[in-house]
C-alpha cells in the first residue's frame, strides 16, 4: 500500500490548530453550559484573557499522560488506573465511574454498572487526542476512543459519540469533504443507535432545505432531553453547524446558538475545523482573547501538565510516531517532503478484523470483564480469561448464592493444561474448580455458584487461580482478582402494602415497580439501616422527580411537596433533594417517603463528601457507608453531634 504523506510542519499546524479550536470553542459555549433555550451569541459572552478551564481538554491532557506512560497499546485497564490517580472529577458519569474503578471495578463494569449516564457526554468531548495520535487512520482512532469511553460510558450512547467523532477526526488529517467525514464517522457506530439516526435527521433535514434553526428545534422535539449532557441531541448539534455554517465563526456560533452542553458541542467542532485548516485557518479575532496557554481544573493532579499548545503539539506528535509504527498506519510524517494524500488509504470497518476491530468491540457485553494473560499483556496471544456477572452485575448480598462463569480461551500457539481454582473470602463456600487442557483456538466454559458469608464489607475480592503444568508438574500459576460489590438491604412498602417486602439492591437505583410488582399511584416508603464506619461530613441525596419526606433517626431532615426533573448527579442534585450533616459513626435509621403519580417511581440514594473538600475533588461517593443491616429499628448513637 502506498503511504499518504503529512509534511511533519503541516501535520503540526493541524494538530496545534485542532487544540486551539478545542479551547475556542470550550471558552466560547463554557459560560452558557446547560442552557437549553436557543441562544444568541455573536462573539465570546465574556471577553476572557485566556481559555477556561475545561474537563473536555483536562481529560485529554491524562490520556497524553497516560500515553507516554504505557505506550500505544494502551487500553481501558490503564485508562481506568490514570482516572484513580488523576481526575478527581464528581460529574456525572465519572463520578460513577470514578466510584466503582475505587471499588476495584474496571472496565466495562466501571462504566456500566449502576451508571445512569452512560448515554451522556462525557466521553464524545474528549476524542481529539485519538485522532490526533493516529492520523489518517479512523479505525485506530475509534478502536482508542472505545477503550476510552467503555471505562465510564459502556453500553451507552457516550461510546458510539466518541468513536464517532475519533473517527471524523483522524479521517480529517487527510481528507476535508465534510460529506465523506460524516459518513466515515457513522460507518463506526451502528446504524441503528440515537446518535446515527440524529446525524442522519440532520443531514436530511439540510437536503431538504430547512433552516438551521427549523432543523434544532426539529433535533429538539424528536431527541431533545431534559439532561442537557445527553449525547444524541448535542452530538447532532455539533453537525448542524458544521454543515449549516460557511466559516469557521459561522459553524462555530450555530453550534453554540443551539443551546444544551455547549462548551462541548462547541470545543469539539472547533477542534475539527482547526485539525481541517490547521491553525492559520482559525481568525485571529478568535485567537488573540485566548492566546495559546493551556488552563486545567484543579481536580486534575499528580503529572506534568504542557504548559502551553506548543508542548501540548509537541508531545502529542511524539507520542504519534510510535502509534504509527505499532498499528503499521499508512501516514508518513516527514519534514522533506510536501504533504501527498492517498484517500484510499482511509480504513472503514470492513477492513478490520479480531480484537482491534472497532465495530466488533461494539458486540462485546458489558456485565463481562476480560483479562489478558500473562498479567500485563498488551496483545491476545495467552490465554484469555472472561468473568461473567449476569444480569445483576458485579453485586452481592449476604449468605447469598451468586452464579458466575467464567470461561478460558487458548489464543496462544501452545497447549494450556493444569488446574483451576477460586479463592473467596472467609466464611464463603466455592464449588471445586475443574482440570483443564486447551489445546490452540480451545475454550472452556465453567458456570459455578459462589456462596456469600455473613460478614459484612464494602466490596470483597476474589482470585481465579490458574495452575499451569509442564510435564505434569507445577510450572507456575496466573492469579486473576476481580470484586463483588456489597448489595444494599431495604425495606418497602406500596401504597397498598400493610406488609413491608425485603429487597436486595444492588446499587443506588431503587426502581419500585421492578421490587414491588405495581405500578399504582400513591405513597411509597423505604426503610433502611445507614451505617457510618466513622464520623463525616455527608451530604445525602435523596433523587426522584416525586415529593419525597425523609427521617433520619426518626427526625425530619428533607421535605419538598413539589413535582421535579431530576438528574441523579453526585455534585449538581437539587439543593431541595439533599440535605447535608455531620453523620457520627455507626448505625441510623432512613427512612424516606415518596409519593408516587402516574409515571414509574426511581429513587436514588447517593450519599456523597461535601463540595468543598480539603483538597479539590469534593461530591465523591462514600464507597464505605453500607446499606442496611440487621434491625432497621435500631440505631446507635445520634445524627447530630454536639
Amino acid at each position: 500500500m502506498i503511504k499518504s504523506v503529512l509534511n511533519e510542519q503541516d501535520y503540526y499546524r493541524k494538530v496545534f490548530g485542532g487544540w486551539l479550536g478545542k479551547n475556542i470553542g470550550g471558552t466560547l459555549g463554557g459560560y452558557d453550559e446547560g442552557k437549553t433555550e436557543r441562544l444568541d451569541l455573536t462573539f465570546y459572552p465574556v471577553i476572557p484573557d485566556k481559555p477556561i478551564a475545561n474537563d473536555d481538554l483536562d481529560l485529554q491532557l491524562v490520556w497524553l499522560h497516560a500515553l507516554e506512560q504505557y505506550g500505544a497499546r494502551i487500553t481501558s485497564k490503564e485508562l481506568g488506573q490514570e482516572w484513580v490517580e488523576h481526575v478527581f472529577f464528581p460529574f456525572d458519569e465519572y463520578g460513577y465511574s470514578l466510584t466503582n474503578l475505587r471499588y476495584g471495578l474496571q472496565a466495562p463494569l466501571s462504566g456500566s454498572f449502576n451508571n445512569p449516564f452512560t448515554d451522556c457526554m462525557g466521553s464524545p468531548i474528549r476524542s481529539e487526542i485519538w485522532a490526533m495520535v493516529a492520523p489518517g487512520a479512523p479505525g485506530v482512532a475509534a478502536y482508542y476512543a472505545y477503550q476510552d469511553a467503555i471505562v465510564d460510558h459502556a453500553g451507552g450512547e457516550g461510546v458510539y459519540g466518541e468513536m464517532f467523532f475519533a473517527a471524523i477526526e483522524s479521517a480529517a488529517f487527510l481528507e476535508s469533504d465534510k460529506e465523506r467525514l460524516i459518513q466515515i464517522g457513522l460507518s463506526f457506530i451502528p446504524a441503528e443507535c440515537r446518535i446515527a439516526n440524529a446525524v442522519s435527521d440532520i443531514l436530511h433535514f439540510k437536503a431538504i432545505g430547512k433552516s438551521w434553526i427549523e432543523a434544532r428545534e426539529l433535533i429538539v422535539s424528536k431527541y431533545g432531553n431534559y439532561n442537557f449532557t445527553d449525547a444524541p441531541q448535542n452530538v447532532a448539534f455539533t453537525i448542524l453547524g458544521w454543515i449549516y455554517g460557511d466559516s469557521f465563526e459561522d459553524c462555530l456560533l450555530k453550534t453554540a446558538n443551539c443551546g444544551y452542553d455547549t462548551d462541548c458541542t462547541a470545543a469539539t467542532l472547533g477542534a475539527i475545523l482547526g485539525i481541517i485548516g490547521g491553525a492559520d485557518s482559525i481568525p485571529e479575532r478568535w485567537v488573540k482573547p485566548i492566546g495559546h496557554s493551556v488552563v486545567v481544573s484543579p481536580q486534575i493532579k499528580g503529572f506534568s501538565v504542557p504548559a502551553d499548545l506548543d508542548e501540548l503539539t509537541t508531545r502529542t506528535l511524539q507520542i504519534s510516531k510510535e502509534v504509527i509504527a505499532i498499528w503499521d498506519i499508512p501516514v508518513a510524517i516527514e519534514g522533506q517532503h510536501p504533504t501527498r494524500i492517498e484517500k484510499d488509504n482511509l480504513l472503514i470497518p470492513g477492513e478490520w478484523s479480531g480484537d482491534y476491530n472497532p465495530r466488533g468491540l461494539l458486540e462485546q457485553s458489558v456485565s463481562v470483564n476480560r483479562y489478558l494473560l500473562p498479567e500485563g499483556a498488551a496483545l491476545n496471544q495467552g490465554l484469555e480469561v472472561c468473568v461473567d456477572y449476569g444480569p445483576e452485575g458485579p453485586a452481592v448480598g449476604l449468605m447469598e448464592r451468586k452464579k458466575l462463569i467464567i470461561s478460558l480461551r487458548n489464543r496462544s500457539k501452545e497447549l494450556w493444561e493444569g488446574k483451576l481454582a477460586l479463592e473467596a473470602p472467609a466464611g464463603w463456600r466455592t464449588e471445586e474448580a475443574p482440570f483443564y487442557q486447551l489445546q490452540p483456538g480451545e475454550k472452556l466454559e465453567w458456570e459455578t455458584d459462589v456462596a456469600t458469608g455473613g460478614d459484612r464489607q464494602p466490596f470483597y475480592e476474589l482470585t481465579f487461580r490458574i495452575d499451569r503444568w509442564h510435564d505434569n508438574s507445577l510450572w507456575n500459576s496466573h492469579n486473576v482478582r476481580f470484586i463483588l460489590i456489597s448489595s444494599g438491604y431495604w425495606k418497602l412498602w406500596g401504597p397498598s402494602s400493610s406488609q413491608h417486602t425485603e429487597a436486595v439492591v444492588p446499587g443506588n437505583r431503587l426502581s419500585f415497580s421492578k421490587l414491588l410488582g405495581t405500578e399504582e399511584p400513591g405513597m411509597y416508603i423505604a426503610k433502611t439501616t445507614l451505617i457510618n464506619p466513622r464520623k463525616r461530613n455527608v451530604r445525602l441525596i435523596v433523587g426522584t422527580p416525586f415529593p419525597v419526606k425523609v427521617h433520619l433517626n426518626g427526625e425530619i431532615v428533607l421535605e419538598d411537596h413539589e413535582l421535579r426533573d431530576f438528574v441523579p448527579g453526585y455534585h449538581r442534585s437539587y439543593m431541595h433533594r439533599l440535605f447535608e450533616i455531620e453523620l457520627a459513626e455507626g448505625e441510623h435509621v432512613l427512612e424516606i417517603e415518596a409519593q408516587k403519580g402516574n409515571e414509574p417511581l426511581e429513587l436514588f440514594v447517593l450519599p456523597v463528601a461535601f463540595t468543598r473538600t480539603k483538597t479539590p475533588g469534593g461530591n465523591y461517593y462514600f464507597t464505605d457507608i453500607l446499606f442496611g443491616s440487621g434491625d432497621e429499628q435500631r440505631y446507635t448513637s445520634s445524627v447530630y453531634e454536639k
